[in-house]
């Protein structure tokens, strides 16, 4: 188990192209890419989306192995409300591995919390310095960034080293996809790639 302040930053991008390109000239080691599906619970009178936290549930299909052996054990993470100044995002996580994702979903379930929204994503990750940089795509959303460093001083380093211009972004993929499923009038709490699938590079 972990309990840690996620200290990150997030960017909306068209391409990965040049922050691939800008990773290997910096001698990135890439870690490997994953298909995650996250599954969000809420309280019946939905507390955590009022005070701001998040809990969910992930399952990870490796999809290709990088320079680190990939872990895909499912993973419970609660997420506490959302601190930092513009440039970045400050959370308190918590978070820890488990054996069955089924046995968890029904602990929830009997708990009285209720699932919500699915969200599937494609992710590839890379270590730079101390650092995680994470290529993110998304459907109905497209193609992120996150990095994710030890303090904002650093997030904001690495930022400038890959060319990163783009303002961040301090709304969850959670709270982005139910933004996006609403304006376009989708009533789908389930948003995989099968679904909808993915934008083309």
């Amino acid at each position: 188990m972990s309990i840690i302040n996620e200290i990150e930053a997030k960017y909306s991008v068209r391409s990965f192209s040049a922050v691939r390109k800008a990773l290997r000239g910096a001698g990135a080691k890439y870690l490997g890419t994953v298909l995650q599906t996250d599954q969000f619970y809420e309280k019946p009178d939905r507390a955590f989306r009022r005070s701001g936290c998040g809990l969910r549930l992930r399952c990870i299909k490796i999809l290709k192995r990088g320079d680190v052996r990939g872990d895909s054990r499912p993973l419970i993470t609660f997420k506490g409300p959302i601190r930092g100044n513009s440039g970045t995002k400050i959370r308190r996580e918590i978070e820890t591995k488990l054996d069955c994702a089924t046995a968890a979903a029904e602990l929830f379930c009997a708990l009285g919390l209720r699932p919500t929204m699915t969200i599937q994503k494609s992710r590839s990750s890379y270590k730079l310095g101390r650092c995680l940089i994470e290529l993110d795509e998304l459907p109905l959303l497209g193609k992120f960034i996150e990095i994710e460093g030890i303090s904002e001083r650093n997030v904001e380093t690495t930022r400038k080293r890959l060319g990163i211009r783009d303002r961040h972004i301090p709304q969850s993929y959670l709270r982005l996809l139910t933004d996006r499923c609403r304006e376009l009038k989708i009533t789908s709490d389930v948003v995989t790639f099968e679904r909808f699938p993915r934008t083309k590079e």
